[in-house]
């Protein structure tokens, strides 16, 4: 008889350990879920450092629960030179990248070190916002713009 209460008990306390949270009443409604994004706005040359652009970004990511990370970069190929390409890169240290769910816009410094940037000649820019823990982890996006140099 002893043996039959305990296995009751055991069986009873495995069981609602088993079942999912709220089957005894109402449910949970589904978390949201969390969405990462990050678009591109302009590029303009700095006036006063030619091998620096200012790039506008805005992202939006969640309350990271672990490392996230924003990477800009640029690279233009040279019309009159078919070999010579400038590419800088600017990466925004985690405690700096702002994720609590709002809009964010910021303003990047991406600099060649090889290299004047063109003005009035194409280029690629590239953004990244990893967000580990969220879903997606990660988003980007990239285009082409015309470099111009800023007033």
């Amino acid at each position: 008889m002893h043996r039959w209460i305990v296995l009751t008990v055991l069986t009873s306390s495995l069981a609602g350990l088993a079942a999912p949270a709220g089957a005894a009443g109402t449910t949970d409604p589904a978390p949201a879920a969390a969405t990462t994004t990050v678009t591109l706005g302009g590029a303009k040359i700095d006036p006063k450092q030619p091998g620096r652009v200012r790039v506008d970004v805005s992202y939006l990511c969640t309350v990271a629960a672990e490392a996230r990370s924003l990477t800009v970069s640029v690279e233009q190929k040279d019309p009159q030179d078919s070999s010579a390409i400038g590419f800088g890169s600017s990466r925004t240290a985690e405690k700096d990248v702002i994720c609590d769910g709002t809009p964010q816009q910021r303003q990047f410094i991406v600099q060649s070190k090889t290299f004047n940037w063109i003005p009035d000649t194409d280029a690629v820019l590239t953004a990244t916002v990893t967000n580990i823990g969220a879903t997606p982890a990660a988003a980007a996006d990239a285009k082409r713009v015309t470099l111009t140099t800023a007033p």
